[in-house]
């Protein structure tokens, strides 16, 4: 290894032939305006203070770079193993420095001086640039396009044409409001930005640097990691062939800029960790992808690394089509997992990753594949119908793999499917009645939205069943508030003195239906007794059959209730219960028995409530320390919008809750506040 402190015009080689070549391990050009904003602060900052006699130095960190001899007889050409994001946003900033002057006839031999640290102006293809990114996202040909000064092709993930424009516009608004002398800026940019360039020996691992190396502004992600590691793993004769044919694809196929459902996880990075969670049964930690990546390559020869890379790029191109349905050749898979995404199903993709190659390996037929969707499906719908945290699923789908895989062949998989999934806190018809009536449904956000416009599309199509020709909405599904979101007083006045009671119930299934946005705003906050006439007038079934028929004349708690239940009915037809209700799920809570005292209560919120009282007098002043800091998303000082309670402390509690959530509530507060397990117990009628 041998280190310099260069400035940069010693780096472009004074002008003379050299070049730079990302390898295969590198990730793709990953600054943004953050970053940019801060080279340009810096060299300002520096621009304000420079004098020709003597430069200031300002550091910019190291170029660590491979001698790959020569080319064309006499291109030094150098693998840059770190350094990529600095050397390619000051060639950006130099390109846009020439850009700016190329109509003014006074910079002609400047701009010469900028093309001669741009470009091998004597060589052709690659060599004719200093610098060639890597090909991912589109980084080399949208560089190269900038650099003959072309525009970039459209429709690329590349983050250079956007960093191109930015330096443009930035270092334009300066020369224009003379702020900047050309020739100075240019020598600040050859002369007092200075490197540290690490020159290492062909036999010496960039791998293993490139792994250690600290990015400013821009930390490694785990796909990061892995692609060094599959480098390392490689002998230099594999590497190319093993990238062009294996990790690209994959890498092309999964883009780490785009991510995947609420962990915010980048495509591939969640495809690893979903692959590893389907091999080993776990789930493991997003920050760990990369190590159990490492450790299963270490223990394997380079032919089986390879056999292995040709499995992830099969089951990559599994996970591709769990993402993207519009990927499944397939229509009528194709529609089921369009379903199951708006179910936010991403907590299954282990166990769908397995479905889908026990299919397409042939151990299972399309219909029992297309069944297994189904009762997918179905599971995910009535959790969703229950608020059921999503948590458990991320623990219970991965070692379902292998309590199904041991027996393909031996019996029909979607009937083992089934039965699984019938004993992993599937709630009971029972338990959705109940929940019915009190569970807030709807939220603001898109995606909780979409699941509604489901499950009461759903519904809908049930009702138009043997009908013949009817209405669906295909585009533009809305949820309709049947009492409004914000009361008027004739709102007030029509559900009488309870108003803020039945108010409580506005978010709740019974209150809820579909139409499309003109009909959402042309009901808004109209009176009862005209929605319920639009309503019976409406297309759908969903609210002809029920406002023309079944609606009351009031429209209170009692009636949304009445709707609710009314409309479970219809969804446990459609999504009908897997397996027996688990025991406690049809048993209505009856006390709370804490400490030896016994407190009745009316209802699962009572439980909760009474509960939390418990643990406010026992903990004391070390409520918050011991309760709030555990579980925040259940407390708060000021009252939630729906169905809180104010305990003794002042703090308030959410109990819109389903009774199994409660009951993992109850007993995750007793056992913060340090009462013993065996100390609490909650009995039934």
């Amino acid at each position: 290894m041998k280190a310099d402190s260069l400035q940069m015009v010693k780096v472009f080689s004074s002008g003379g032939d050299i070049h730079y070549v990302l390898p295969h391990f590198q990730r793709e050009y990953a600054w943004e305006k953050q970053e940019w904003q801060t080279l340009l602060n810096d060299i300002f900052g520096i621009y304000e203070i420079y004098q020709d006699e003597k430069p200031p130095e300002h550091f910019m960190g190291s170029l660590v770079v491979i001698n790959d001899g020569t080319q064309a007889g006499t291109v030094p050409v150098f693998r840059l193993v770190d350094g990529q994001q600095r050397l390619t946003t000051i060639s950006l900033l130099l390109c846009a420095l020439e850009r700016q002057l190329e109509d003014d006839e006074a910079y002609v031999g400047l701009r010469k001086k900028i093309r001669r640290m741009l470009m091998n102006q004597d060589e052709s293809g690659d060599l004719y640039y200093k610098l060639l990114p890597t090909t991912k996202y589109g980084d080399r040909v949208s560089y190269c396009a900038i650099i003959r000064g072309k525009q970039p092709p459209e429709g690329l993930e590349s983050k250079v044409p956007g960093a191109f424009e930015y330096l443009t516009t930035q270092l334009g608004n300066r020369l224009k409001s003379d702020q900047v002398d050309p020739n100075r800026l240019f020598n600040v940019l050859m002369t007092s930005l200075q490197v540290v360039f690490i020159n290492l020996s062909q036999n010496e691992r960039p791998y293993e640097i490139f792994e250690s190396l600290n990015y400013k502004g821009k930390s490694l992600t785990q796909a990061d990691l892995v692609r060094n590691y599959i480098a390392m793993k490689l002998s230099p004769g594999r590497q190319e062939p093993v990238f062009t044919e294996l990790w690209s694809p994959i890498e092309e196929m999964l883009l780490e800029k785009r991510t995947v459902g609420r962990s915010r996880l980048g495509e591939l990075t969640a495809f690893l960790r979903h692959y590893f969670a389907y091999h080993s049964g776990a789930l493991i930690n997003q920050e760990h992808v990369y190590s159990r990546f490492r450790d299963r390559g270490e223990a394997m020869s380079e032919a089986d690394f390879e056999a292995e890379l040709t499995t992830i790029k099969r089951f990559a191109g599994y996970y591709d089509r769990l993402l993207r349905p519009q990927n499944e050749p397939d229509k009528e898979v194709r529609r089921q997992l369009e379903r199951l995404n708006v179910m936010e199903s991403s907590t299954g993709y282990p166990f769908l990753l397995f479905m889908y190659d026990i299919w397409q390996s042939g151990q299972i037929g399309r219909d029992e594949f297309l069944a297994g969707l189904g009762l997918l499906e179905i599971y995910m719908v009535r959790r969703f119908l229950n608020q059921d945290s999503t948590n458990y699923l991320n623990k219970m789908f991965p070692p379902l793999v292998k309590d199904l895989g041991k027996d393909i062949g031996k019996a029909e998989f979607a009937a083992s499917l089934k039965e699984a999934l019938g004993t992993k806190n599937e709630p009971s018809d029972v338990r959705l009645r109940q929940s019915a009536e009190t569970i807030r449904l709807y939220r603001r956000d898109i995606l909780t939205r979409q699941k509604l416009a489901l499950v009461l599309d759903g519904i809908n199509r049930r009702l138009s069943s043997g009908s013949g020709a009817y209405t669906v909405l295909n585009s533009d599904p809305t949820i309709e508030h049947i009492m409004p979101q914000t009361l008027t007083e004739a709102w007030k006045q029509h559900l009488g003195e309870n108003w803020q009671q039945d108010f409580e119930l506005l978010h709740t299934l019974g209150n809820l239906t579909l139409v499309t946005q003109d009909w959402n705003s042309q009901l808004s906050n109209s009176i009862y007794a005209t929605k319920r006439q639009r309503l019976a007038e409406h297309g759908l079934l969903l609210n002809q059959n029920y406002f023309r028929d079944e609606a009351p004349e009031r429209w209170n708690g009692q009636s949304i209730r009445g709707r609710a239940q009314w409309l479970m009915a219809k969804a446990t037809e459609i999504w009908p219960q897997l397996g027996e209700a688990a025991a406690g799920w049809e048993e209505r809570p009856r006390n709370v028995v804490i400490l030896g005292d016994i407190y009745p209560v009316a209802s699962w919120r009572d439980v909760l409530r009474r509960t939390a009282d418990v643990a406010v007098e026992w903990t004391g002043a070390d409520f918050e320390q011991r309760i709030i800091a555990q579980y925040p998303t259940y407390f708060a000082r000021q009252p939630f919008e729906f169905a809180s309670y104010e305990l003794s402390n002042g703090w308030w509690i959410y109990v819109n809750l389903s009774g199994e959530t409660v009951r993992q509530i109850s007993s995750a507060i007793v056992a913060a506040a340090g009462i013993p397990e065996d100390e609490f117990e909650i009995t039934y009628w």
